[in-house]
């Protein structure tokens, strides 16, 4: 792997401007990254349920489920059906693989769902509904008012639930709490012998006065307009004045004067209380595409005007909020890693005493982090839980192979090496074992994205985060941390060389001196010499 480092101070200026790039775009990406409380996971089952009011559990099962089921069993990817018949409703549930397309098998449900509608009966509707973890609530408000109920749920549908799915990445707003009106037709048994009708006969004469009919079309003004009689009912008082046909030679009779004809409240299917006094429940859903942390945000801006559209007397209440929940978490981790940063750089300062060589890790580590963030970005993963932790695990590991690769250098350039050449000396004595090491942490954690099942989709960002982040801090001991070594580091200089003192002369003898000065013949015959 040292020959990336070879071509990075070749390319000197391409690394630098490659790196600014990378933070420039960093910068740009990771604000519109998606901040969530929990991975984005699709449950592999798909749901139909398909309500029938007033049947048995034994009439669900042979007019409703029989004929879904049938229909099912042509879909490719489903794994296992099971059904549950009670009364006036049927629930079918459709399992299948991970890693299978979810919106693929939802739309091949629908369609073999829609060819048993035929063998249906005419009150079934079947609905088909796939689950993810989006489907939880980003935000729930909880909204009360002293005056009716059913006008406060009206108000809610024309002012709230349109101002809040203008938000940008809301999929879905729903009111729950509401308790519908109902119309109860009960006949009297002894009003209808007399009339000589029976219940079919006033379950008829209702359907009917229900129905719009075409009755044909007419040409006017150059234009063809169609012709339609009948309608639904629009009062209570057109149903009891509805009139049931008579048995041949009776007389028609009103729908009141055999039946007791009132309006009332359906029975509640859910209840929201807030401090005890009844209210109704708003839901916001983000779609695949939102953020949690955006939506909540818009919501609580949104909330002032909201209570002036509702007016005086109502009141609304955040019950559960994912927002502050993720943002205390994604500022847990930006301050985690701002301290992770800042005791790196203190240990490199204090270890190789050199500001220098500090400034180079301070830079290497935030790019490591920009990079895999980066990463996510393209993915279309978001900021959630396990991938905040992944991160705050890759931050501690991201400076060690640019601590390795940055004190090898120093330690050549204080040989006094050429700086070059001590960089591409240093670089290839560390670069088998840093990318031995970095590879063998990212082996241990690479396979748990390749898991399936549950635990694949639940941590395989967790997985992808801290590999990339580990991949991202190699590349950059390998690459930017030479190039900022040839910019900021310098070789160790040798002691400038001393001029040598000239050796001194060895001193003679006075007497040898003399005797070299003087011209007696006798000069340098030694004593008692004849």
């Amino acid at each position: 792997m040292s020959w990336l480092s070879k071509f990075s101070l070749a390319q000197r200026a391409l690394i630098g401007l490659v790196s600014i790039i990378a933070i420039v775009f960093g910068a740009i990406a990771i604000p519109q990254l998606k901040q969530q409380l929990l991975p984005t996971i699709e449950l592999p089952v798909v749901s139909v349920l398909a309500p029938y009011q007033g049947a048995s559990p034994d009439v669900v099962e042979k007019q409703v489920i029989q004929p879904i089921e049938d229909n099912l069993e042509g879909v490719d990817g489903i794994t296992g059906v099971t059904s549950t018949a009670s009364e006036g409703n049927a629930v079918i549930l459709a399992s299948f693989d991970y890693g299978n397309d979810t919106e693929q098998l939802v739309a091949d449900v629908q369609q073999a769902v829609n060819r048993a509608r035929v063998r249906l009966p005419d009150p079934v509707d079947p609905q088909v509904v796939a689950g993810s973890t989006d489907d939880i609530p980003t935000v729930v408000l909880a909204v009360a008012s002293a005056g009716d109920q059913q006008a406060l749920a009206d108000r809610l549908d024309t002012t709230v639930v349109p101002a809040l799915k203008d938000i940008d990445g809301v999929g879905q707003v729903t009111v729950d709490g509401v308790r519908d009106l109902r119309v109860t037709v009960t006949p009297a048994d002894a009003k209808l012998a007399k009339a000589g009708l029976t219940t079919q006969s006033l379950a008829q004469a209702l359907q009917a006065g229900g129905v719009t009919v075409a009755a044909g079309s007419f040409d006017e003004a150059g234009g063809n307009r169609t012709v339609q009689v009948g309608g639904g009912y629009t009062s209570l008082r057109q149903i009891q004045d509805l009139v049931i046909p008579a048995r041949p030679g009776g007389k028609p009779v009103r729908l009141a004067d055999v039946a007791t004809v009132k309006q009332e409240e359906a029975p509640a299917a859910s209840v929201t209380r807030t401090d005890g006094k009844p209210s109704l429940a708003v839901a916001v859903t983000m779609d695949h595409d939102g953020s949690a942390v955006a939506i909540s945000d818009a919501v609580r801006d949104k909330l002032p005007g909201l209570r002036e559209d509702l007016g005086a007397g109502a009141s609304i209440t955040v019950v559960s909020d994912q927002g502050p929940a993720v943002s205390k978490s994604i500022d847990g981790l930006t301050t985690e890693g701002a301290l992770g940063l800042l005791f790196a750089v203190l240990v490199i300062l204090v270890f190789l005493a050199s500001v220098r060589s500090t400034l180079v890790t301070a830079v290497s580590i935030p790019l490591s982090v920009v990079l895999a963030l980066i990463v996510l970005w393209t993915r279309d993963l978001s900021l959630n839980m396990l991938t905040l932790g992944a991160l705050t695990i890759a931050i501690g590991r991201v400076v060690d192979d640019s601590i390795v690769v940055l004190e090898n250098i120093k330690r050549h350039l204080g040989y006094g090496e050429e700086r070059q050449a001590a960089i591409l000396t240093a670089v290839r004595e560390v670069a088998g074992a840093v990318t031995s090491s970095t590879l063998t942490t990212v082996a241990v954690f690479l396979p748990i994205g390749l898991v399936g099942g549950m635990v694949g989709a639940l941590f395989g960002a967790f997985s992808l985060t801290v590999t990339a982040a580990l991949l991202a801090s190699l590349l950059v001991s390998l690459t930017v941390v030479p190039v900022l070594s040839y910019w900021f580091l310098r070789p160790r200089r040798a002691p400038p060389r001393t001029p040598a003192k000239p050796a001194a002369r060895p001193r003679r003898r006075r007497r040898t001196a003399a005797c070299s000065a003087s011209t007696s013949p006798s000069c340098g015959s030694r004593p008692g010499a004849g």
